[in-house]
């Protein structure tokens, strides 16, 4: 009788020890998935967080341009502007041409109302090319001057999105979206 109580207690503690081994296994598995888990959010909190950089840098943008407006009264609130001109990369295109003129150095020099808008526009134009290759914005002013004028600058770019779930994976590539923004202003 006691060689059988001692084979059942040697065989109950293998098989405790075979419990605990399954235990730890099933317990470094679900800590992987959870921090599988962990990593996807943190890498979707960083995507998220650079598609709001990129919108407030377009928004910080558009408001630099106004400020130059409201800064230059003596071309915006005159009348004598485009109404409508617009800009992709460094390039200004507008009718009158008074915009996509080479303009002077007014930073270091002085200039004149009309030069000083160009010079504005196209600096402008080259510092959103930099942070937005693709950009595209488009300026439209009333200049009916025995009302305020009023101006809407409009930017539009590219946002990349990252993808959440193995389907959309496949067309990461694919995945922009263009965004616009407008601002209205009175210069």
């Amino acid at each position: 009788m006691p060689v059988t109580v001692r084979s059942r207690s040697l065989r109950r503690r293998r098989m405790a020890r075979g419990l605990s081994l399954i235990e730890v296994l099933i317990t470094l598995v679900i800590t992987s998935v959870g921090l599988l888990g962990l990593a996807k959010m943190q890498a979707a909190a960083l995507a998220n967080t650079q598609i709001a950089r990129g919108r407030s840098l377009v928004a910080l943008q558009l408001e630099s341009l106004a400020a130059a407006m409201h800064g230059n009264r003596g071309f915006w609130a005159a009348g004598t502007a485009p109404q409508t001109f617009t800009l992709s990369g460094a390039t200004v295109t507008d009718s009158t041409g008074a915009l996509s003129a080479q303009a002077p150095d007014c930073a270091s020099a002085a200039c004149t109302p009309i030069q000083m808008a160009a010079y504005d526009v196209q600096h402008w134009a080259a510092e959103m090319a930099a942070h937005f290759p693709a950009y595209a914005a488009t300026v439209n002013c009333s200049n009916d001057i025995t009302r305020p004028i009023r101006c809407s600058l409009t930017a539009t770019w590219s946002e990349h999105y990252l993808a959440y779930n193995q389907t959309t994976a496949a067309q990461t590539s694919a995945m922009a979206a263009t965004q616009s923004l407008t601002l209205h202003v009175q210069p």
